[in-house]
């Protein structure tokens, strides 16, 4: 159990190390006394200021960092701030058109240009190997150049990859532009969610928020409809090219919009917003990312004192470089934390399954089960819209009924997906050996919807396992394993397994059998995460503590020296008091 002397060192030395370093302040004698209490099984940190002259009180600080959300997020007229934002829709969603253009068209793809399968897994993966490559330096370019000439600039960049690849008959150029598609899409991935959070209406962020990760999926849904229709429709005016010149055609719009859109509109940068005599917002000494739209959100004084003014989250899918060491600390802590590790690859193995069915169906559909492909792209079509939508709000709700996913409800959380992943596997395994598409359609459709019933529960266990200063820290590597072992190694994986066959048909059916089949792979994972947080369950109830106390503790102690850090660094330079 956390315990008061176990805090009350790294406070002192905090104290002495901070008022040493500048002497010529007039110091006077008053006190903070930090008491700590244990209060119904919660900790949680009082602190009591005493006789402190000249200083701001907890309401006036709590009023000026309202007052410094206002002056941060300028009053944008409401139809102004709507238009916006439904270009930041458009750009997400056309930015994820591609992902659904390449599946659809792989067969037209191939009588133009001589791939092989692996060649065809390399052209549907490089752009996730492009994402997650260049979300190592987003933040880099977001702090240091105008948000909105960024975003302009990488839109140009996306339509004229669109270009180039259509029109290239070179497979080396096909690769590379699909890698550079990868590259500039995460950009406005990454910074839409920033620009919502702080710019969306109070009442509305969180709804802001959901319809914005939404235009991903229906980007993909839309690029894969719109090629189907130009393919069977009007295969004899268009080609698939055209398809994907639709993309680069909006983003020149969209690009235009940035450019010219006010800058204080678009921007979130802090460093302009505020004085420095107003609310010291970091100590200069301990390496501060307030450069980085990634600002960890307990720097802001709204978290410190529990106002209400609006929070700056760092992003969840970018790794922050100006603050690599408290990044790599904070890896090293969640990639200790067993339960979060093997979630996370039964996650991954989730993503791996969705992605494989989505690059390949299409064309299995076609060339080994030799159905109409105005059918199979009706089918596809609705069986990729219908069954993870409602396998993710079952999911989501029966968790719920029972109680959550949170605390004492975290194993039987985990059992219920561990009884989804069973009954999706019991559907899985027959689709390697049906050739009806009736069948198929009706085995695939089941097992995508308890595959996805699967996927809220799991996110929710994955987050929920790790403290919260660590939250953000879990959540970028989640997302780079995500991008790295499922989106882009499930094509690569199966695409080299088929090509190692002579038959090439017989290489088809076994690559799709490993998509199929690669569900035992994930339903191993999430009974090994049952183990791990039943055995964890057993340890908290025999020993009456938490299973990460000690990673609370050095939480609470991150957080308090972060506090005192800040509190004393801006009273220092008010000359006004001091921690003693």
């Amino acid at each position: 159990m956390l315990n008061l002397e176990s805090i009350r060192p790294e406070i002192k030395k905090i104290n002495k190390d901070l008022i040493s370093n500048d002497r010529n302040n007039s110091i006077k004698n008053n006190k903070n006394i930090y008491i700590y209490k244990n209060s119904n099984n919660n900790q949680e940190l009082e602190i009591k200021n005493q006789n402190i002259s000249n200083s701001l009180n907890n309401d006036n600080l709590e009023n000026k960092s309202n007052n410094y959300s206002e002056q941060e997020n300028p009053e944008i007229p409401p139809f102004r701030r709507n238009l916006i934002f439904t270009v930041f829709l458009l750009s997400d969603l056309f930015l994820n058109y591609d992902t659904g253009v390449i599946p659809a068209s792989l067969i037209e793809i191939t009588k133009e240009i001589e791939l092989d399968y692996s060649e065809q897994a390399l052209l549907g993966s490089l752009v996730y190997l492009g994402l997650s490559s260049s979300s190592i330096f987003v933040s880099l370019f977001f702090s240091n150049f105008s948000p909105s000439k960024v975003c302009s600039i990488i839109l140009i960049f996306n339509c004229l990859s669109c270009f180039i690849l259509s029109y290239s008959l070179n497979k080396n150029i096909l690769f590379l532009m699909r890698f550079v598609m990868g590259v500039t899409e995460a950009f406005i991935v990454i910074y839409g969610p920033v620009w919502v959070n702080n710019y969306s209406p109070l009442e509305h962020s969180a709804t802001w928020m959901g319809i914005l990760h939404s235009c991903s999926v229906i980007g993909v849904f839309l690029g894969y409809l719109i090629t189907s229709i130009v393919i069977n429709l009007f295969g004899n005016l268009l080609t698939w090219r055209f398809a994907i010149q639709i993309q680069g055609f909006v983003e020149i719009f969209l690009a235009i919009f940035f450019w010219l859109e006010k800058d204080e509109y678009i921007n979130v940068d802090i460093r302009k917003k505020i004085p420095l005599s107003e609310i010291e917002l970091e100590n200069r000494d301990i390496n501060s990312p307030r450069n980085s739209i990634n600002s960890p959100s307990f720097n802001s004084p709204s978290i410190i004192f529990g106002s209400n003014s609006r929070r700056h989250d760092p992003r969840i899918d970018s790794i922050e470089i100006g603050n690599l060491g408290r990044y790599i600390y904070q890896a090293k802590r969640v990639l200790s934390n067993t339960l979060y590790v093997t979630i996370t690859l039964g996650m991954t193995s989730l993503y791996f399954i969705v992605t494989g069915i989505q690059f390949w169906i299409t064309k299995y559909l076609i060339e080994i089960l030799s159905i109409d492909p105005l059918i199979v792209n009706i089918i596809f079509s609705l069986i990729s819209i219908t069954a993870p939508l409602f396998g993710v709000l079952f999911g989501g709700t029966i968790s719920d009924k029972y109680g959550g996913y949170k605390g004492k409800n975290e194993t039987k959380a985990i059992q219920m997906c561990v009884g989804f992943g069973l009954v999706s596997f019991v559907f899985a395994f027959p689709l390697g050996f049906l050739f009806q598409i009736v069948y198929l359609s009706i085995l695939l459709w089941t097992f995508l919807f308890f595959g996805a019933s699967m996927i809220p529960i799991g996110t929710g266990v994955m987050i929920s396992s790790v403290p919260k200063d660590c939250q953000a820290t879990s959540s970028s590597i989640s997302q780079l394993v995500f991008n790295l072992f499922g989106y882009f190694c499930s094509p690569m994986i199966t695409g080299f397994i088929m090509d190692r066959f002579d038959d090439e048909k017989q290489g088809f059916i076994w690559g799709m059998r490993v998509v199929f089949w690669w569900a035992i792979i994930a339903l191993m994972f999430f009974i090994i995460s049952y183990f791990v947080s039943y055995a964890n369950f057993k340890k908290n109830k025999n020993s009456g503590e938490s299973d990460n106390s000690s990673m609370i503790e050095d939480s609470m102690k991150d957080n308090i020296s972060n506090f005192m850090k800040l509190e004393i660094n801006r009273r220092l330079a008010q000359g006004s008091s001091s921690f003693i």
